[in-house]
């Protein structure tokens, strides 16, 4: 596992499943961003926060139980849940100290991004049942993956060299 994630970080995704030029290869985005909580009317940094970006239009082999990457229970290396991700051309980081996080993905591909706060408990939200049918997909069952935190849903498209989504801000 740790492997492919330095792989993720050198490669020039050659191994990845949508090679988009004649040359076999595709080029890599870097997306990065900050994830943060309010406590006490302070913003603070989200540390731990499992943030998972998920290639739009792709699908695993085998759903995985999400046990082994929710905040409380995350597990970096070993884990068939990231591997599985990986494969289908998705990513599975935390967030740092800082709340920071920095991942390559395929140039040109469009992803939904889920982040599951460690830190802010669940505020009722409920998940779109969309949002409910693309996690159902990855996982078994979809559901307890955001049960007990609150979580944000993003569009991202992976246009260019870098993307920078700035804060995603939990209220």
């Amino acid at each position: 596992m740790l492997g492919m994630m330095v792989g993720n970080l050198t490669s020039t995704g050659a191994s990845k499943s949508n090679a988009s030029s004649e040359l076999g290869y595709v080029e890599d985005c870097r997306i990065s961003g900050v994830v943060t909580w309010k406590s006490g009317g302070r913003s603070l940094a989200d540390t731990g926060a499992v943030v998972i970006f998920l290639p739009r239009g792709e699908t695993p082999a085998k759903r995985q139980t999400p046990g082994l990457i929710m905040p409380e229970t995350f597990v970096a290396l070993d884990n068939p849940a990231i591997e599985s991700i990986y494969n289908a051309g998705g990513t599975v980081v935390r967030a740092d100290s800082d709340g920071k996080f920095d991942v390559l993905v395929d140039q040109g591909r469009e992803y939904r991004l889920l982040i599951v706060s460690k830190n802010l408990r669940s505020s009722g939200k409920q998940m779109t049942e969309q949002q409910s049918k693309v996690l159902e997909s990855w996982f078994a069952p979809a559901e307890k993956l955001v049960r007990d935190n609150d979580f944000q849903w993003h569009e991202v498209n992976a246009n260019g060299d870098k993307v920078d989504l700035g804060m995603l801000a939990f209220p």
